[in-house]
């Protein structure tokens, strides 16, 4: 199985087409939550509401940062209260992509430069790389872990080594409910990641970038770890944040999200903003009027805003069943998954992915080769009863 960007994307129309044809398949490859019944988790109410979105106002195009409105829920949504001072000061401003992806893809617009470069993990959203490359961006890798932890150490190497050749380096975090391994960060390890922004010897601008696209999916005590760390960056730092409404409300083909400019130097905030836009305006032009009014409108309203909370808890347990299950499995059949805590994604450590996926697809089992050793299970798209003996059967596959 040749190494394509698009292989995940590939893998899942290939199952989609047998799934029409009447055969019964095991399509753990994409990252879309699926309920136990084969549905997307979007209640008719949401729906009523969607289809109800066809006026004028919804078809026209909106500004290129997206209206106020949908920009202020967004912060809301994935922020809560904990940065209103810092948006009335300015220091957080926002703008609408085409979903998480068109966020990610405005961060490494906005931090290119002659002398700088992006570091990102090693085991990470394949896409990264293809983005960086169409930006004609420097791309160096850190390693995503020490044992069972978030290798900070390595990533403190890393940086010392990277700033005696670029002034500038931008370090991406993808946030929690990494993909594709679903580990997230710790409060502890939150505070320790930050602490590295204010060494003395970092000798040039160090950003970060957070890629929260599954922040939804997160235990309440990690997104809160992450959002408090936050609060403690230096002033000469900026922070990207990349925010998904589709993981969130299930509104993938829509393609709406958002990214947040943070940090304490209001004027760099700005011209950040700024630039944003007039990229974002070469790059897509708008983000989609209609999804924003739409959101907007559900958040808005006291009763649907509750009413979606309820859905995404029920859908986060529902896919920490799954996980629970299959993690259980994996251990018995002595498979080795990398540290998971939350999220749609276990990864699982083989010998040769694309020949275990291989394998496994021969069995109408479709999932993902992330790296050459690295295969990834997508148990948000897997319905529980898909998931016992799955590990048996990649144990069967695995080439060890």
């Amino acid at each position: 199985m040749p190494q394509k960007n698009d292989v995940i994307l590939a893998l899942n129309q290939e199952a989609q087409e047998l799934k029409k044809k009447g055969i019964d398949v095991t399509n753990g490859a994409i990252g879309m939550m699926y309920l136990d019944d084969g549905k997307l988790p979007v209640s008719q109410d949401i729906r009523k509401r969607l289809s109800a979105h066809t006026e004028d106002q919804d078809l026209t195009y909106s500004s290129v940062s997206g209206t106020k409105d949908y920009l202020d829920a967004m912060r809301k949504w994935f922020l809560g209260d904990a940065f209103e001072k810092e948006a009335a000061a300015g220091e957080l401003l926002s703008i609408g992509t085409p979903g998480g992806t068109g966020a990610v893809c405005l961060s490494f617009a906005l931090s290119r430069g002659e002398k700088s470069t992006l570091l990102v993990p090693t085991l990470g959203w394949p896409n990264y790389v293809g983005i960086a490359k169409g930006f004609g961006m420097d791309i160096h890798f850190y390693n995503l872990f020490n044992h069972e932890s978030f290798d900070l150490e390595g990533i403190r190497k890393n940086l010392q080594d990277l700033f005696a050749h670029y002034e500038h380096i931008s370090l991406l975090v993808n946030d929690p409910c990494q993909n594709p391994t679903g580990y997230s960060l710790s409060p502890e390890e939150w505070n320790e990641l930050i602490g590295l922004f204010s060494l003395k010897e970092n000798k040039g601008k160090l950003d970060l970038i957070i890629d929260a696209a599954y922040i939804d999916f997160a235990p309440q005590q990690l997104r809160e770890g992450m959002i408090n760390a936050l609060k403690k960056l230096p002033k000469e730092s900026l922070c990207y944040l990349c925010f998904s409404f589709s993981k969130t409300l299930s509104f993938y083909g829509l393609r709406i999200g958002g990214l947040s400019l943070y940090g304490q130097d209001q004027t760099r905030v700005s011209a950040a903003a700024d630039l944003a836009t007039m990229e974002a305006r070469a790059l897509w032009s708008v983000p989609n009027h209609m999804a924003m009014n739409a959101i907007a409108e559900l958040l808005s309203d006291p009763s649907t805003n509750n009413a979606l909370r309820k859905e995404v808890q029920e859908n986060r347990e529902i896919v920490a069943k799954r996980a629970s299950i299959f993690l259980k499995e994996a251990q018995q059949a002595h498979l080795k998954p990398y540290p998971y805590r939350a999220g749609f994604f276990v990864t699982l450590e083989v010998k040769d992915a694309y020949a275990t996926c291989l394998e496994l697809k021969a069995r109408r089992i479709f999932l993902a080769p992330v790296k050459d050793n690295a295969v990834r299970i997508a148990l948000c798209s897997l319905p529980t009863a898909k998931i016992p003996g799955l590990a048996s059967a990649i144990k069967e596959c695995a080439h060890d």
